[in-house]
This record gives C-alpha cells, sequence and structure tokens, in this order.
C-alpha cells in the first residue's frame, strides 16, 4: 500500500512538500548577504539552508533560512528564476509575521539580496538544539530517565551557540530540572501546543509538527519552528493540492489527502495528532510507525512506562478518529497542565511508612480489610458487655441464640454480599484502569470516594438495628424483658457498631486517600477545585469521628455505673475499665490517623505552579 500512496502523491502533488529526512544541498560558500554576515551553517531542509548570521546594521545574531534556488552559481549566486521555496518562505514570512508568541519563532524579515540572489528569511536565532537530537541523547542507553534534567542534560550536550545570561528566562531551567521525567514531557507538551492554539485561533496550520522542528532554548523553552508547509485555512482548500508535511508525523486523514483520497483533510486536529507522536517519541524515545491511510482504527499505543495520566493524554491525541482527539490547542494544553498537577500531588503525598507501601501495593485487600477488621474489636466489646451486664433465662438464651443465627444469616448477606459487591466494582474499574477512557475514570473516582459513606451505612444497618430487633425478638418469643434489658442491649450495639463505623470509615478513607486517589486523576477534567470539592467532604466527619471515638467508650462505661443498681463485681469493674481503656487507645489512634488523613487530603488542596 505504501508504493501506491507514493505514486498517488507523484501524481496529484507535483510541487513534493513531504519528505521524510532532510535534503542534502549541494554545498554553497557564502560569506555574506546584504546586511548578514555569515558566521556558520546551522543546517538544511527540502527547502533550503539556514545559516547563522550577524545582521551588521543592528549588531545582532540571526537565523537566516536561504531558499534553495534552481540553479547556483560558482560563486554562491543563483538565477533570477523564481523557484517553489520562494513562493513557500513568501508563504511562511506571510504566516509567521503574524504570529508573536513566546513558543515560536519569530519572523523579522524577508530579503532577497540581488548580488547573490539569495532569498529568504531572517529568523529569530535559537541557540539551542532541536527536539531530535534531545531525543536521541536522552535515549542513548535505551533507558527511561527519572527526571527532566536528564532532558537539561542532553540539551546542553547537544546544544549550539553561545547564549547570554538570562534571568527571567532560568525559572524555565529550574522548573524543568525540578519535574519528572513525565512532568518534563506535560510541561514542554502544554507551551507547544499554546502555541499551536495560537496560530489556529488565527486560522494558520502547521502541518509538519515533528521533533525537527522543535527547538528549545538553552533554558529549556520549547519553541516551534518551520512553517515552511503551513497554510491558512481560512484562504487555502483543505482538501486540496499543495499540502505538505513529513510522512512519518501525519494523522491519518492528513495522509489520505496528501496522496489524494476522497476522505482526506487537513484540519487543527490533524496538528494535534502530530503533536501526540512527538510527545509519545519524547516520553519512550521510539517512532510510531506511519498512521494508515485508509479509514481503519489505529492500534492504540500501550505506553506501560509512563504514567497513566500522560499516557491518557497522548493516547487521545492519537486516535485515528479526529473527533475523538483533543478537538483545540487549548485542550491540549489544559490536559497537559492537569497532568503535570496529577503528577505534582503525587509526588507531593506525605513519606509513606512500611504499613501506608503495603497498602499501595495491595489496594484491594487493604480496602477488604479496612471494611472488615473494624468490626472485629466492636464485635469484642460488644460480646464483652453482653456477658457481663445481660443475664437471660433458659428460655430467653434460646430465643437469643435463634436470633443470633437467623439476624446473622440476613445481615452478613445483605451487608457483606453489597460490600464485596462494590469492592469487586472498584477492582474490575482498576483492571482496566489503562486504557480506560476520562468519563469512566471520573465514575471509578466516584465510587472510590463513596466506599467510607457506604461502610457507615452498612455498618449502621447492621449494628444499630439489631440493638433494636434482638430484645424485642427475645421478648415477644420469652417475655419476662424488663426496660434495663431493652437498655443494655442498645449501648451494647450502639456501642460496637459507633466504634466499627468511625474506625472502618477512617481506615478505608487512608486506603483510598494513599492509594487509589492519586491514580484516579482525569487530566481531561481535573481542576485543583474540583479535585478538591471532592475530597473536602471526606475530610469534614474526621472532627466528629475523632470525639466519637474516645467519647463513645467513656460514655458506655458511664451508662452501665448508671444502669447497674447492684454491687460491682469483678467482671463489672473489668468491663468497665476496659471500656475506659478503649476510649484512651480509641482517641491516640483517630488523632494519629486523621492528622495523617488530613496531610493526604490537604495535597489536593494545593494548586502547585506548572
Amino acid at each position: 500500500m505504501a508504493s501506491t500512496n507514493e505514486a498517488t502523491l507523484a501524481q496529484t502533488h507535483p510541487p513534493v512538500f513531504v519528505t521524510e529526512e532532510p535534503v542534502t544541498l549541494p554545498v554553497v560558500e557564502l560569506t555574506r548577504i546584504g546586511d548578514f554576515e555569515i558566521l556558520s551553517k546551522l543546517g538544511e531542509g527540502s527547502f533550503g539552508q539556514v545559516y547563522l548570521a550577524k545582521q551588521t546594521s543592528l549588531g545582532r545574531e540571526v537565523a537566516l533560512k536561504v531558499n534553495r534556488s534552481a540553479e547556483w552559481t560558482p560563486d554562491g549566486s543563483s538565477t533570477t528564476g523564481t523557484t517553489p521555496s520562494d513562493a513557500r518562505a513568501r508563504n511562511e514570512g506571510q504566516l509567521l509575521a503574524g504570529l508573536e508568541h513566546d513558543n515560536i519563532v519569530k519572523v523579522f524579515s524577508e530579503f532577497n539580496d540581488k548580488d547573490t540572489g539569495a532569498r529568504g528569511l531572517c529568523l529569530q536565532y535559537i541557540p539551542g538544539a532541536d527536539l531530535g537530537a534531545i531525543i536521541r541523547n536522552v535515549f542513548v542507553d535505551k533507558q527511561t530517565p527519572e527526571s527532566g534534567k536528564a532532558i537539561l542534560a542532553a540539551l546542553d550536550a547537544t546544544r549550539r551557540g553561545v547564549t547570554g545570561f538570562d534571568p527571567s528566562a532560568l525559572r524555565d531551567r529550574e522548573a524543568l530540572a525540578g519535574d519528572t521525567f513525565a512532568q518534563a514531557i506535560c510541561r514542554i507538551g502544554s507551551r507547544l501546543a499554546e502555541a499551536l492554539s495560537y496560530a489556529h485561533a488565527r486560522g494558520i496550520l502547521h502541518c509538519d509538527i515533528k521533533p525537527g522542528n522543535i527547538l528549545l532554548s538553552p533554558y529549556g523553552r520549547p519553541m516551534l519552528a518551520d512553517f515552511n508547509v503551513a497554510f491558512d485555512r481560512t484562504r487555502v482548500d483543505s482538501t486540496g493540492s499543495g499540502i505538505g508535511g513529513t510522512l512519518a508525523y501525519m494523522a491519518p486523514e492528513h495522509r489520505a489527502a496528501v496522496c489524494g483520497f476522497a476522505w482526506g483533510r487537513v484540519d487543527e486536529r490533524c496538528d494535534i495528532y502530530s503533536l501526540g507522536l512527538v510527545l509519545h517519541e519524547l516520553a519512550t524515545g521510539k517512532r510510531l510507525p506511519p498512521a494508515k491511510t485508509e479509514e481503519e482504527t489505529e492500534a492504540i499505543p500501550v505506553l506501560g512506562d509512563v504514567p497513566r495520566e500522560l499516557a491518557t493524554v497522548i493516547r487521545r491525541c492519537l486516535d485515528s478518529v479526529p473527533a475523538n482527539r483533543y478537538q483545540t490547542g487549548s485542550e491540549l494544553a489544559q490536559a497537559l497542565d492537569a497532568a503535570w498537577q496529577i503528577l505534582a500531588a503525587r509526588r507531593a503525598m506525605p513519606p509513606a511508612i512500611p504499613l501506608a507501601r503495603w497498602i499501595s501495593r495491595n489496594p484491594i485487600m487493604a480496602l477488604t480489610l479496612a471494611a472488615i477488621l473494624p468490626h472485629v474489636p466492636a464485635s469484642i466489646v460488644n460480646i464483652g458487655y453482653n456477658a457481663v451486664q445481660i443475664e437471660l433465662n433458659e428460655e430467653q438464651k434460646g430465643a437469643f441464640l435463634l436470633m443470633v443465627l437467623g439476624y446473622n444469616l440476613i445481615a452478613y448477606p445483605v451487608c457483606g454480599g453489597t460490600a464485596a459487591y462494590l469492592i469487586w466494582q472498584i477492582k474490575r474499574g482498576m483492571v482496566g484502569l489503562v486504557f480506560a477512557p476520562g468519563p469512566a475514570v471520573d465514575e471509578l473516582r466516584k465510587k472510590v470516594l463513596r466506599m467510607g459513606w457506604w461502610a457507615v451505612g452498612l455498618g449502621s444497618l447492621g449494628w444499630f438495628s439489631g440493638g433494636i430487633v434482638f430484645p424485642l425478638f427475645i421478648d415477644l418469643v420469652a417475655g419476662d424483658f424488663d426496660w434495663q434489658l431493652y437498655a443494655h442491649y442498645m449501648v451494647s450495639f450502639t456501642l460496637a457498631g459507633l466504634i466499627a463505623v468511625v474506625f472502618s470509615y477512617l481506615c478505608i478513607q487512608a486506603v483510598i486517600l494513599r492509594a487509589y486517589l492519586p491514580n484516579l486523576g482525569n487530566p481531561d477534567t481535573y481542576t485543583t477545585a474540583g479535585m478538591w470539592a471532592e475530597v473536602r467532604p471526606l475530610t469534614l466527619v474526621f472532627g466528629p469521628f475523632v470525639m466519637l471515638a474516645s467519647a463513645v467508650p467513656l460514655t458506655g462505661a458511664v451508662l452501665l455505673i448508671t444502669l447497674t443498681e447492684e454491687t460491682m463485681s469483678l467482671g463489672f469493674r473489668l468491663l468497665v475499665t476496659g471500656l475506659i481503656g478503649v476510649g484512651v487507645a480509641g482517641v491516640a489512634i483517630a488523632e494519629r490517623l486523621t492528622t495523617r488523613l488530613r496531610l493526604l487530603a490537604e495535597v489536593w488542596h494545593r494548586d502547585t505552579n506548572g
């Protein structure tokens, strides 16, 4: 199919604007072009050669893009005929003249030197390196770097030219140095997406986004360059001839348009696709195969070693269906900034103790234990209280045992089964999280954040209803039940239920904030304010729950003494002492736990400057 595409391209587009690799041009020795003193040759491409020059009249260094002319004379001059590259240069100059953006290389002027016959553009000189050279240097050992320092090191190793000290630009370098590698990619990609958004808003499509057309200044600022094949979509038919680019970095519909297929079309989303390919290459060091030229679904890149948030953004850029991609550069920039924020929040989490590390490695098991284990001490309190304070006759004991059997046959399937189903849903969602679309991630996050309240509801249903149902059933079946027995059952089940509910909620939130929430951010919708609005309600009950953790056992001890009219037995004294001890231990554990929880929650309240 590739050969057919190339043949179609040659037939339908005589001025070939499509290249795979830079074209080697005849060596031409130039020392001066009009007002410009040639210092060195910077590079060359299919449309001409680029020189570093000094503009004598203004005393500044500039980049001269000299068009590829039809014929060069031995002295460096050219024939006077107008070539396709002349037309492309004028097009580039006209388009770039109106683009004043910090991340787009500026055009200063056009030149046409009569002495040498050289024509071209005078451009802003960026003394750094192109992104292609940086990528090759970063991945020279085939290992994915850990921080943005690797990009800066590659930049320093490959950059050309000397730049003056710029204190304001130094912040760009410091920011990259402080990023993880994935964050650095988000930062660079976001700035480039903003540049595209700026150009697109003015009707200009770049059409040739690739690493070689992206420059990094010595301070790490990305600059979009080489608008050779760009066009104004408000004046040019995006399905007709004259559309160019680099085959390896074209969107499927862009390549189809170049090859003359009826379904081909070029719009802003083609630039989004191409930038996605660049980000993929920067993240992995690998170039993806060229997009198909048929209306087929492209294979979704796995990106297994790339953090999910960044991988999600890249995969959406590379969707073969244009409607599924980011529709504007601004949308893409926002998503990359959001991915950066999510990664920054993850880094800002408090250092993990051994238990926290185990929770992060085993989130489903941790969530299950957090829901179950607090009910164990609650059951011990309930059994101990009933053994000491509630005396039943033989008929009542029989009714009690019957009630235990019947109640558990109903309560465990209802409460335990509901909890198991909820945890299973979360487990299923986490398994498919890598390729989950944004709305699915948002829905899974909401399910996870509701788990604590589900624990409160199910725990309350299981425990508090028992305090009413047990004495009522025993009284109806066996009779001879006074108000004190009713009160003791209600106290025992309420004490146990509150202990189970409070600590189950706090333990579940610890698992959620440590192991789940950091991995459930959706860069397409994430904002700091939005995430905090979801997290903050979880924290509002921390204070009251700490009070309950201490007050419930102590209140139980007071009620025991109040409800007991007889002489205090040894068992009674031990029970009161135990409840007081549980209260003291409970408040210490709850305070320590809620302090940790607040630190974990606060991470999502801070808007780190990206």
